[in-house]
C-alpha cells in the first residue's frame, strides 16, 4: 500500500497512464498553487481505484516545518492514513 501526500508528480499525463500495483491514497490540498485541481480531477477519474482526498490547504499542508502547514488537515490526513494502512497492511 502507498499513501501519497501532495504528489504533484503523480497528477502529469505521464504518470496518470500508469497503473498502480498496489492500494494507493493520495492527498492532497485544493488551494495548492503547485498542484492543479485540474490535474487531480484528471487523476481522479482516470483511477477511481486510489482514494483520493482534499483538503482546504495549500501545499505542504501536513509538515509543520512550512508555513502551510494545517493542523486539522494534517490531523485528518493522519488518520486517514493510519486507517488506510490498517486495512491494507494489517
Amino acid at each position: 500500500a502507498a499513501v501519497a501526500y501532495y504528489g504533484g508528480g503523480m497528477t502529469t499525463p505521464g504518470e496518470i497512464a500508469r497503473t498502480p500495483k498496489c492500494p494507493v491514497m493520495a492527498q492532497f490540498g485544493n488551494k495548492d498553487h503547485w498542484i492543479s485541481l485540474e490535474s487531480v480531477d484528471a487523476f481522479k477519474q482516470a483511477h477511481p481505484e486510489v482514494e483520493v482526498h482534499l483538503y482546504p490547504a495549500q501545499h505542504g499542508f501536513n509538515c509543520d516545518h512550512r508555513g502551510a502547514w494545517d493542523a486539522a488537515a494534517a490531523q485528518l490526513a493522519r488518520e486517514r492514513t493510519l486507517a488506510f494502512f490498517a486495512k491494507h497492511l494489517g
